[in-house]
């Protein structure tokens, strides 16, 4: 995601901080000094609110390491100020793999919530007559709340997250329940629609009490659904087609001790950016691809050099979402095109979204 900054890596996933956390920290500071907070008053928000984002950073894990079981790898995790988002590879294979996926973060906070219990009730419950019930203006001069407190978001976070105004786990849980009957595709269209109907209402209701929180979630919530149903339509598309539809027959080869000038002069002759690249004995030894920005290669180079041996391959029976899935899975713009053991061509990423196009 654009603006994010990589904090960290963890079970191979990176977590990114979205650039819109420092407008976070800005409003939260400028809060503490028209409050007049004490250090000890600060350090308390500060520590709570690590506490707060780790439990949603454990969430959106929960969501992770789910899919992983059922073979879905995630590009990574973006940390918003209004939550998190683990963004995945692909949708899984089947609905009942889609609701465990779904359900595994509420459940991750449910896990919180469930093992802070006995301190509240052990710790917490007996002492409470002799600590005034906190308010929000008294509740970070005493320590004495902050797991209970934090006990009490992680079930917020639980229910919040169950609301079914998809892309939240609750719309993804009933987009999953519908997707059993009607497929994916209507499924997501009806999850779509009635998270756009619970999106308008959050941000009305904001509007009307002036909590304009509230209309950034309920804008937010809009704007992915729709981004996903667009999504979920054209990997529709993209299974009703075959590579052998798509791919591109008549591509240049180069040979790996061309040099790349040679490259240059096909791609400013004609704009053709992916090659098949020979060795010496005439096999295919991988691909070459020119990116948009390129502007200029040095004439000393050779093919071999810089082009990509061809360890992933395409067959023409192939589906084009299958060929999606690929290049988007090890990042390659380009892929060879098999046919009875032999290449025959090439397809590039851009080939698939103009024949869709086309057909549309």
């Amino acid at each position: 995601m654009k603006g994010s900054l990589k904090i960290a890596k963890l079970f191979g996933v990176p977590v990114l901080l979205h650039w819109s956390f420092l407008l976070l920290l800005m409003a939260g500071a400028y809060w503490g000094y028209k409050q007049g907070l004490a250090i000890n008053q600060l350090v308390w928000w500060s520590l709570f609110g690590v506490a707060v984002f780790s439990s949603i950073l454990l969430h959106e894990f929960g969501h992770v390491l789910v899919a992983r079981r059922f073979g879905v790898e995630t590009k990574d995790i973006v940390l918003l100020p209004i939550g998190g988002l683990a963004r995945l590879r692909r949708l899984p294979d089947k609905p009942f793999q889609e609701f465990l996926v779904a359900i595994a973060g509420p459940l991750v906070n449910v896990c919180i919530a469930f093992l802070l219990a006995p301190f509240f009730w052990f710790i917490t419950r007996p002492e409470l007559v002799q600590h005034e019930i906190p308010t929000p203006n008294n509740i970070d001069e005493d320590y004495f709340f902050f797991l209970p407190l934090l006990l009490f978001l992680n079930i917020l976070l639980a229910v919040f997250n169950m609301i079914p105004a998809f892309p939240m786990d609750g719309g993804r849980i009933l987009r999953a329940l519908l997707s059993v009957k009607w497929g994916r595709l209507k499924a997501t269209k009806v999850a779509v629609a009635i998270g756009q109907i619970i999106a308008v209402v959050i941000v009305i209701t904001g509007v009307w009490f002036g909590n304009y929180s509230y209309a950034i979630i309920g804008i937010f919530i809009s704007y992915t659904a729709m981004k996903e149903y667009r999504w979920v339509k054209a990997e529709h598309l993209l299974s009703g087609h075959k590579v052998a539809d798509a791919f591109a027959g008549d591509c240049p080869h180069l040979s790996i001790n061309d040099d790349m000038e040679v490259a240059f002069q096909i791609f400013n002759n004609n704009n053709q950016r992916g090659f098949l690249v020979f060795d010496e004995s005439g096999n295919l030894a991988g691909t070459f691809w020119i990116d948009e920005n390129a502007t200029s290669f040095e004439a000393n180079k050779k093919v071999n050099e810089v082009y990509r041996p061809s360890v992933h391959l395409l067959d023409v029976t192939d589906t084009l979402k299958e060929a999606n899935e690929k290049m988007t899975k090890h990042g390659s713009e380009v892929l060879p095109v098999y046919e009875n053991g032999l290449p025959v061509g090439i397809l590039e990423n851009e080939m698939i979204w103009e024949y869709l196009s086309n057909k549309g």
